[in-house]
């Protein structure tokens, strides 16, 4: 299985995923002309794409969803609640509109849903699997549920997100209430959560671990690897795995498990 970031801020989310034949995305909150030419650079052509899956109805997960569905006639797969908020939701054809279902397959990947806990009506992460492979996705949530952990432990690679640096946030520009809200447990997850949930999950099957949705104005891709290499030292059966950040709006390189 491959995988990447080609866009990964509160300005645009995009995941690509690759099994077997079986290609998709998973949201789309950047134009389908920049998506269109983030896959080109890592040679994969926006008509092979067999699916897009959202994971919550907030802009910077759907703004190009739309227009590549009305451009390319890719499938959009999503929870029923997040249908019901979708902005565009009408302008899909009926036969292109699908809901999440347990033990669900697309093409060669089968996938599993988990609740995420973010300020969206049915927000979910996800794993992807294929063949013998195991990829999580977890991004835009204020917790991480043992639940959650327990479904993610032993996943080969991982897209986790890392939003901000606490001392940052505490110490920066904005308001309030926005901190408050980025801090709550409907919000995001700090470098240090993510590093606690991180060491959690990893174990000797673990290859990759790629950080995701970096807040540009609460945190820096050093603090975010620095703060989960220093605690995955302290964990066992990790020795294999790369730690590396997704850009906020390019391409990360193609990672393989």
């Amino acid at each position: 299985m491959e995988f990447t970031t080609l866009a990964s801020s509160s300005s645009g989310n995009c995941i690509y995923v690759c099994g077997g034949n079986t290609r998709i995305l998973i949201d789309a909150g950047c134009s389908a002309a920049y998506l269109k030419r983030s896959l080109a650079s890592i040679d994969v052509s926006l008509e092979t794409i067999t699916a897009l899956l959202i994971t919550h109805e907030h802009c910077d997960h759907i703004n190009g969803a739309a227009k590549i569905n009305k451009q390319y006639g890719i499938p959009i797969f999503a929870s029923r609640l997040t249908w019901d908020n979708l902005p565009f939701n009408a302008e899909i054809p009926e036969c292109q509109r699908h809901i999440f279902a347990y033990d669900m397959t697309i093409g060669e990947l089968s996938f599993d849903f988990f609740k995420l806990f973010h300020d969206a009506v049915q927000p979910v992460g996800m794993i992807i699997s294929h063949n013998n492979s195991k990829l999580g996705i977890v991004t835009d949530t204020g917790k991480v549920s043992d639940s959650m952990l327990q479904l993610l432990i032993g996943a080969d690679g991982l897209i986790f997100e890392a939003n901000y640096d606490q001392n940052m946030l505490e110490n920066g520009d904005y308001p309030y209430f926005l901190k408050q809200r980025i801090k709550s447990l409907s919000g995001h997850l700090s470098n240090q959560q993510a590093a606690e949930a991180i060491a959690a999950i990893v174990s000797d099957r673990t290859k990759e671990v790629l950080l995701a949705h970096l807040s540009r104005s609460n945190n820096t891709p050093h603090a975010a690897i620095t703060a989960v290499e220093q605690r995955l030292r302290q964990a066992v059966g990790c020795n294999n795995l790369t730690v590396s950040v997704a850009p906020a709006k390019q391409p990360h390189r193609l990672l393989q498990i």
